[in-house]
């Protein structure tokens, strides 16, 4: 990290988890203009390089190709290769990167995922996607479909041309383009923090992430983004090349040094701004002369909601970060 992030102190997360497939992730700061930096990483990361299952070919006994039809099948075939397409699958980590699973539909009747015949640490996480219906209850539809495990997107062109390469090309398979994301979409913004007392000004980066199942946790999807910036970012790091280290510090310094302050300070010299508040609460307290948390602890919660601009969000706000200080409102 670099030297001045000791001036605005040990960065640190706050989780928020708006409901059980968003998570609203709140990065507490980081050097001016470090923000946008970082978070159009992570999210591009976490778009592209999400990992999940996904059907990449079907076998169908009976249809050679996507245009065949099928008595008793209301579906055409290119119909049916659509619905199983939209499936979403988790895996363990000791599932194959890719296997066929034979799945056989008796009898006339509506057909979802739930439906579906799965391998041991296989979950799906969309199984109440409609697949088919039979309309004929002597008909039965015998179908394979492969289940592949990986992150990205592949094309016709890849699936085409990885088959061709294959040393045993299996016939009558019907590809289908897929991508294997389980998120449903990732947004980041960036707030600009009021200079503090030192003139130093930093960024507040929040990232919000939504998964496609609660089985897919947003902290899951951020982790193994962060692992893959990360991992990548190391191969620039030369043991040949001179870095002038005066210019960082390591992320353990920061936080010994935070703790000290807090500890041994006298709180007076702590301005309002070291508190991880909104622009929008922090502004109110400075318009209404709080200016160090020294004058915040003396407040009750009544004389709180009394000054102007300051409700009673903002006040659980403000307890929920002199709590994070291990401190509180008088009373």
């Amino acid at each position: 990290m670099l030297d001045i992030q000791k001036f605005i102190w040990t960065p640190k997360i706050v989780v928020n988890e708006v409901d059980a497939m968003t998570t609203v992730f709140e990065l507490q700061y980081l050097p001016r203009w470090f923000g946008h930096t970082l978070g159009n990483a992570l999210r591009r990361a976490i778009l592209w390089y999400s990992a999940g299952g996904a059907i990449t070919g079907l076998k169908i006994n009976g249809a050679s190709h996507e245009y065949h039809s099928m008595d008793g099948l209301k579906e055409s075939i290119i119909d049916l290769m659509l619905n199983f397409k939209k499936l979403r699958f988790k895996a363990d980590e000791n599932v194959e990167k890719s296997q066929w699973i034979s799945q056989r539909f008796k009898g006339a009747s509506q057909y979802t995922g739930k439906d579906l015949n799965l391998p041991s640490g296989v979950e799906l996480l969309n199984a109440d996607e409609y697949l088919l219906e039979l309309s004929d209850a002597s008909v039965e539809l015998v179908v394979e479909y492969r289940l592949e495990k990986w992150y990205g997107y592949y094309s016709l062109d890849f699936l085409r041309s990885r088959e061709e390469k294959a040393d045993q090309q299996e016939i009558n398979i019907l590809l289908i383009d897929n991508d294997f994301k389980a998120v449903d979409y990732v947004k980041y913004d960036v707030e600009d923090v009021i200079d503090d007392f030192s003139g130093n000004s930093k960024d507040k980066l929040i990232i919000e992430v939504k998964t496609i199942s609660p089985d897919i946790k947003p902290q899951e999807v951020i982790s193994f983004a962060g692992e893959v910036v990360a991992s990548y970012a190391k191969l620039f790091i030369f043991d040949d090349v001179y870095i002038d280290k005066s210019l960082l510090v390591d992320y353990y310094d920061i936080a010994e040094t935070t703790d000290k302050m807090v500890e041994d300070m006298n709180i007076k010299t702590i301005p309002i701004d070291a508190l991880p508040l909104s622009e929008r609460t922090r502004n109110a307290l400075i318009k209404n002369e709080v200016l160090y948390v020294e004058d915040l602890e003396k407040k009750r919660k009544s004389e709180l909601l009394s000054m102007k601009g300051i409700g009673r969000k903002a006040v659980d706000e403000i307890i929920d970060s002199l709590e994070n200080m291990g401190r509180s409102l008088e009373g």
